[in-house]
């Protein structure tokens, strides 16, 4: 297979630092009864600050054993689809999609796995911030690389769809449980939206399962609105124009402009 012109099937693993045997040795010797190398691999591979050219030679190294990761291994591939490979370098962000690509041809017991894996980057990435000796965590909202890490979960579900044309029949739950609590903040919702609206640019099947949740939600986010916020927002609309007004009475009280557009945009409101 190809991606953007590199063979990755012909294309030797790189030399890394790393301990036990490779992912085949590995295998065989769990088949063996033996699991020690198993555990030392997924306690690598779960690593936070592991190595692009150590992502790189693992995945190579899976996709060379795909057929011999059945269901009794979930709980290695869980982890190696819990590896960073959104926003990293483009080698990782390749190889992790031929990873992604191989795996759902060859196990489509994982098709749901790695399913929630995208759709779980449709936010803003969590961070720990500790203040006075508390730990708070909340969504990196401003991250400038939001774009570029959307545009590859997309590049990996249409390539998931690619080769698995019933993806759809298996989205629309993940994408209800996925959907952030209203208490979030505005942009991480507005993110979701966005990405939600996005994905029924080239799923169409699901454009209108994708506007009735949006819609659903929207709702639960104007009945959640305290008396102050309704208040505000009647203020405003004293001082607009009925149809600008009518539609801040919606979202003004949580959502950005740039959701606003979006929902304009597509005829939501």
């Amino acid at each position: 297979m190809e991606v953007e012109g590199r063979d990755f099937l012909n294309t030797p693993p790189m030399k890394t630092v790393r301990f036990g045997g490779s992912v085949a040795e590995t295998m065989e010797k769990l088949r063996k009864g033996d699991n020690s190398d198993y555990e030392l691999l997924k306690h690598q591979l779960a690593d936070p600050d592991i190595k692009d050219a150590q992502i790189i030679n693992w995945l190579q190294e899976f996709r060379g054993c795909m057929t011999q990761l059945t269901k009794d291994h979930e709980q290695l591939i869980y982890t190696v689809l819990r590896l960073p490979w959104v926003g990293r370098s483009p080698d990782v962000v390749d190889e992790f999609m031929a990873f992604l690509s191989n795996l759902v041809s060859a196990q489509t017991v994982y098709l749901c796995a790695c399913l929630k894996m995208v759709v779980s980057h449709f936010t803003p990435k969590r961070v720990n911030i500790c203040e006075g000796g508390v730990d708070i965590s909340d969504s990196e909202d401003e991250d400038d690389n939001l774009p570029r890490n959307f545009d590859q979960c997309h590049q990996a579900l249409q390539l998931i769809i690619r080769y698995v044309p019933s993806t759809s029949r298996f989205l629309m739950p993940i994408l209800h449980d996925g959907f952030p609590f209203i208490q979030k903040s505005s942009r991480t919702l507005e993110c979701y939206v966005h990405n939600l609206l996005r994905l029924t640019v080239y799923i169409p099947s699901i454009r209108r399962d994708v506007l009735e949740l949006i819609i659903g939600r929207l709702l639960k986010l104007d009945v959640s609105a305290s008396r102050t916020d309704i208040e505000e927002a009647e203020d405003d609309v004293a001082q607009k124009n009925p149809e600008e007004g009518l539609f801040d009475m919606v979202t003004n009280c949580r959502l950005t402009e740039g959701f606003r557009t979006w929902i304009c945009e597509t005829g939501l409101i």
